[in-house]
């Protein structure tokens, strides 16, 4: 447990707005692929269920013209459209994801910069180039990594949410840095957010649209606390830490069970978003992405004769998987709502099963009625071991996958992976993510022309003199 007189408040302030902070070129590179795989993610998700109705409701609002939300193309004050961009990015899950640490990494901050940069372009402020913006970015992305490393207490006893709380504060250093703000100001940014923080874990229990809207939110949320801070208003005090003070952000949310070490220790000097992994184009949870992928690997050996399946068990050995994805059973085999199919292990089993492949697709709600989907996930058994000797190795991401498939003849067939593409050990590069934002666009607007265009800016941002040639080609949802 930390002490009270800690200041890491302070110290990730002063990081994060100091000029001469820099990313090595390894962290430049891994913001560049961030900028892609956040824009597919968003882009895929301009006509989701949930996240339209969020572009639809802040385009009605109106109001100045800052930034543009994509789903659609109206421009609305900057922190409507971070609220609308990010609720699409998270819609599809898709957005990339420091494992071992349960938190989206990207999704609030990448959306929370573009509306901050639209903006502040537009107004004749400033210009952002490339390298301002992929480093406001990177500053960002890694406090959202280190804060979200630091808790002791699992979301499963808590019910917070690490994406959405920590992404609130990176989006906010994020904004607070493209906007110039001084230290203190900066500071003062930190201590709104604080204030505005949400997510609880109620919206993956309940299977409702607050699971991408509390990813808006939270961008929203930065942007907003960046704004306010600026002109003026208060919410930080001399000695009094937002993060380790007495009612600070660990002890209100976290029950004071953290490792303060994991803030600020090498801060700069040791990138822990490097340690993030980009999704392959599996529109679920990340706890179920390890099964999938064994899962897919079985089948391949069934000459794509699903109906072979007599039973599938799937190992389950980490208690946070087990709470999010496997129970209660029988909801968790009827999904009944997108949300609550991208958050079941059984159904996405079952997807990979029938279908050979898992994509946005076959979790839109037309799809989950599919009675060969249905059929299969009946016979989707959960085998947890969430105790025992290996108690030591539970707890983080990615869950080694053990599933095996019992076929009608008494033959079995048995898989295991221990980490899916787009993981360190096994990482994504811009082709791939090139493929996956392709993928995206395919999905979600099959007559848009525009992908080429995005994919040679994003390959060019380092040296772009001004962000507005790459947020100039963003493609827009239909109206």
């Amino acid at each position: 447990m930390a002490s009270t007189t800690s200041a890491s408040t302070g110290a990730l302030v002063a990081w994060a707005r100091d000029p001469a902070t820099a990313p090595p070129p390894q962290v430049m590179d891994r913001m560049r692929l961030a900028l892609l795989d956040t824009l597919a993610a968003q882009t895929a998700g301009l006509t989701a269920d949930g996240a339209r109705q969020v572009a639809d409701l802040v385009t009605h609002w109106g109001g100045r013209p800052e930034a543009t939300v994509h789903a659609t193309g109206a421009r609305v004050p900057l922190h409507h459209a971070a609220l609308a961009n990010a609720t699409c990015a998270r819609a599809w899950d898709l957005d990339d994801v420091l494992e071992h640490a349960f938190c989206h990494v990207s999704g609030s901050v990448v959306p929370a910069a573009l509306a901050v940069t639209e903006a502040v372009e537009a107004t004749g402020r400033r210009t952002v180039s490339g390298r301002e913006f992929l480093t406001a970015v990177a500053v960002g992305a890694e406090a959202v990594c280190r804060m979200a490393l630091a808790p002791r207490e699992s979301f499963s006893v808590t019910g917070a949410s690490r994406t959405y709380e920590c992404g609130t504060f990176g989006a906010a250093l994020t904004a607070s840095r493209l906007m110039g703000l001084s230290e203190e100001r900066t500071r003062h940014a930190m201590g709104i957010a604080l204030s505005m923080l949400c997510g609880k874990q109620q919206a993956f229990l309940s299977g409702a649209h607050t699971v991408s809207l509390g990813q808006g939110l939270s961008a929203q949320a930065g942007v907003l606390a960046a704004v306010m801070a600026e002109r003026g208003v208060t919410g930080a005090a001399p000695g009094i830490d937002v993060l380790e003070g007495r009612f600070g952000y660990y002890f209100t949310n976290h029950r004071g069970q953290y490792d303060p070490d994991e803030l600020t220790t090498a801060l700069g000097v040791d990138w822990r978003v490097l340690e993030s992994s980009i999704k392959p184009l599996y529109p679920c949870c990340k706890f179920t992405h390890t099964s999938i992928a064994a899962t897919l690997d079985a089948v391949r050996d069934l000459d794509g004769k699903p109906d072979r399946i007599a039973a599938i068990e799937v190992a389950v050995t980490d208690r946070e998987a087990y709470d999010l994805a496997c129970a209660p059973a029988d909801a968790k085999r009827r999904p009944a709502t997108q949300a609550a199919a991208q958050f079941s292990m059984p159904y996405a089993v079952a997807v990979a099963a029938v279908h050979g492949r898992v994509g946005p697709e076959h979790f839109v709600p037309a799809s989950l009625d599919d009675p060969r989907v249905l059929a299969v996930a009946d016979r989707v058994t959960i085998k947890p071991d969430l105790d025992g000797d290996r108690a030591k190795d539970r707890g983080a991401l990615p869950m080694p996958a053990h599933v095996m498939l019992k076929l009608h003849d008494g033959t079995t067939i048995t898989k295991q992976t221990t980490v899916v593409k787009g993981h360190p050990q096994a990482p994504m590069d811009f082709a791939d993510v090139t493929a996956k934002f392709r993928d995206c666009a395919a999905f979600a607007l099959p007559a848009w022309d525009g992908a080429d265009a995005v994919v040679e800016m994003v390959r060019a941002t380092l040296w772009l003199p001004s962000m507005s040639a790459l947020t100039g080609v963003l493609p827009r949802g239909p109206v």
